[in-house]
């Protein structure tokens, strides 16, 4: 179960990545048609800044799930460093489930909002208001499991805290 779940996690941040680099991509292509219509043609197109703001909250919502299974995160090593190996294990591993109520709570507080969206549409293309908001609560599935798997390998590799293997 262990080995399936981190397998399962990594395979799941490749998959996230591409598709965050996907939405980065339209985010970046969306504003740069806005700014060459606007500039060129002196019509900026309306749907532009819709699609870009669409695309930068899936983006960054993806990348921070993957940021989650690489470590990726702010973290202050410099302390944790000077501890005795046992000390420095135990604060990793309340860190890691501190990460994962987090991706809990993300769930939780996501899907209220999502809720909270349904039945409104964004002002110039119409698109559902949930399709943005959505992103919260499977940004949390993706953290919670990504934590999960690092609370395992942690268990698995305690020389090594907060590395997936």
């Amino acid at each position: 179960m262990q080995t399936f779940l981190i397998g399962l996690s990594r395979v799941i941040s490749k998959g996230t990545a591409l598709v965050g680099a996907a939405c980065a991509l339209v985010m970046v292509f969306s504003l740069l048609d806005g700014v060459f219509f606007r500039y060129v043609f002196n019509a900026a197109p309306a749907w532009t800044d819709e699609v870009a703001l669409l695309a930068f909250s899936w983006s960054t919502l993806l990348f921070a799930s993957v940021l989650v299974q690489e470590q990726g995160h702010v973290r202050i090593t410099m302390l944790l460093s000077a501890l005795p190996k046992p000390v420095e294990r135990f604060i990793d591993k309340v860190g890691i489930v501190l990460v994962l109520v987090f991706g809990l709570l993300l769930v939780w507080v996501g899907w209220q909002f999502v809720l909270f969206t349904d039945g409104q549409v964004s002002p110039t293309l119409r698109y559902p208001i949930w399709l943005q908001s959505i992103a919260v609560p499977i940004c949390g599935v993706l953290i919670f499991i990504h934590s999960l798997a690092l609370l395992f390998s942690n268990m698995n590799n305690p020389s090594s805290p907060g590395e997936v293997k």
